[in-house]
């Protein structure tokens, strides 16, 4: 009987101790995602510099399409081009979802052109045209901040979105 007493205790240990470790899990994702959505609301859309230092890691890594930026000192440098460059600018999450120390998100940006907007095809005057684009990020954290991030973005769609090129008329 008391075998089975101490059996009980150790399931129930064992379920107890399982649980907890799925909430602090969830919790950890909840941060992490919490995070990414922060970036995009208040660092990219509402261009809050001060931001970047609570979400990146020091010697952080961001992969774009135009430029690979290191340190929190590139970050605020592509915040600040992005604010020079869209007068609005706004961020649509479609999905969110993590793996392990990954974070990955399909969005959109919408936004308005303020100046020139350089592209990897050249610099264009984009002042007060509207332009919506997506992309697909993905996020990996370090001791709880943003170690890394790969953006890959419709840069064909912002073309067209603002006009730059036009699309074929012929039939698909």
């Amino acid at each position: 009987m008391r075998d089975i007493l101490v059996l009980r205790s150790l399931v129930l240990a064992g379920t107890i101790a399982a649980a907890a470790s799925s909430q602090s899990t969830t919790k950890a994702a909840s941060a992490q995602e919490q995070m990414v959505v922060r970036y995009f609301r208040e660092v990219l859309d509402q261009g809050d510099v001060k931001l970047v230092e609570t979400l990146f890691h020091p010697q952080c890594v961001i992969h774009r399409p135009e430029a690979t930026l290191r340190g929190i000192e590139g970050i605020r440098r592509l915040v600040e081009g992005r604010k020079e460059v869209f007068s609005q600018s706004e961020t649509q999450i479609h999905d969110i979802f993590r793996s392990g120390d990954r974070v990955a998100v399909r969005l959109s940006h919408r936004a308005v052109g303020r100046v020139i907007w350089r592209s990897r095809l050249g610099s264009h005057d984009v002042t007060g045209k509207p332009v919506t684009w997506n992309a697909i990020v993905i996020f990996r954290f370090q001791d709880g901040k943003i170690m890394e991030e790969w953006v890959s973005r419709d840069e064909l769609g912002m073309l067209l979105g603002f006009g730059l090129l036009k699309p074929s008329n012929e039939a698909r």
